[in-house]
């Protein structure tokens, strides 16, 4: 009878672990065959570098390579691969260059993903897609020397917000979603009254439940919240097999910048230099302005981060919240912030950036 009683514990325990996806070799050396002409090896391995939430449970990730002793030691381009909540993983055409800051979903189900260039300031990039399994970048509108880029989505239109970092110089362009994804755009600079009339919108996935769980260890962990299911993928991964790089998009040479001069002087809260990312919730050009936004987040007073930035007219207000050492753990915790803070607008609407010095 005891014998009886141990085995059902133990089928019930069982079937209480969840069940892990894993991502398969097979998976990792077409990753290496898209994104490396050398081997991939313990100097030069995949990284998990982003995800996405698709319709029906599947999840859109991104990895990049690492290369050891490398001038841009973390790649400059971001390989797409889909896994389904059935353990089925599928290597995507084609690659986004550079650093991913977002990914947004428009009114009408369109992915957009921003990235932006390490090594050129304030040089942007945009990609679209529809289901995640065919990108085109989109061409901007003739901008290179603007640090960030903030997406509005509107019913009929899309806006291309552009700020420096070390002023309040804002710029916006508009069009229509299919003129945008045309070979010429044809973008309209906005007045600035029109930029304080905008209402963005944006839509979630349908029926996904995945949950992006911290850091596990090297490894990174997705947690169904309804099924018996968890994805875990190793934070860097090798495989041992030389390959050739392939081109993908063809597309033109960014246009060099001056590197700018930053210039901010930190109130509150001192940032290590080591953890450069942070979530930016707000842009103020009065102080008195500020006593709200810290009435709104005082549970998260420890780490507020208020910094005061000259422009050429006036002092300008930016508030973050916390400091974090890569762009994934930003991204952890803004997810978090945005699940607690469901009607916060500031919270809903924050976004990833770099710290200014």
């Amino acid at each position: 009878m005891k014998k009886i009683i141990l085995i059902l514990f133990a089928l019930q325990y069982l079937q209480a672990l969840p069940s892990t996806i894993t991502i398969p070799p097979k998976i990792q050396q077409q990753l290496c065959k898209k994104l490396s002409d050398q081997n991939c090896n313990r100097t030069q391995q995949l990284h998990y570098s982003n995800y996405f939430k698709l319709d029906n449970d599947e999840l859109l990730l991104f990895f990049h390579l690492y290369r050891e002793n490398s001038i841009n030691p973390h790649g400059t381009l971001n390989a797409p691969v889909i896994v389904d909540i059935k353990g089925k993983w599928r290597t995507i055409q084609g690659y986004m260059k550079d650093e991913i800051q977002e990914i947004l979903r428009d009114p009408n189900n369109g992915i957009w993903l921003h990235t932006v260039s390490k090594s050129r300031s304030g040089y942007s990039s945009l990609y679209y897609s529809k289901k995640g399994i065919r990108w085109q970048e989109v061409k901007l509108p003739s901008i290179r020397t603007f640090q960030t880029l903030q997406l509005c989505f509107q019913e009929n239109e899309v806006i291309l917000t552009f700020q420096r970092v070390e002023n309040d110089n804002v710029k916006a362009w508009v069009t229509n979603y299919l003129d945008a994804l045309s070979e010429k755009p044809t973008w309209r600079l906005m007045e600035k009254k029109e930029l304080y009339q905008k209402n963005c919108q944006q839509t979630s996935a349908y029926n996904n439940a995945w949950i992006l769980k911290k850091k596990n260890g090297n490894n990174i962990l997705f947690t169904h919240k309804y099924k018996n299911k968890a994805i875990s993928i190793p934070k860097k991964s090798t495989s041992t097999k030389t390959y050739t790089s392939r081109v993908v998009f063809n597309t033109p040479s960014p246009i060099p910048t001056k590197s700018i001069v930053k210039r901010a002087t930190i109130i509150t809260s001192p940032t290590n230099q080591r953890k450069p990312y942070s979530i930016q919730i707000g842009t103020f050009n009065y102080k008195t302005s500020l006593p709200l936004i810290y009435q709104e987040f005082h549970a998260l007073k420890n780490i507020i981060i208020t910094k005061e930035v000259p422009t050429n007219n006036q002092i300008q207000y930016k508030i973050f919240l916390g400091s974090f050492p890569d762009l994934l753990e930003a991204q952890v915790k803004l997810q978090e912030l945005r699940s607690e803070y469901v009607n916060s607008k500031t919270l809903q609407s924050a976004f990833i950036t770099k710290l200014p010095k």
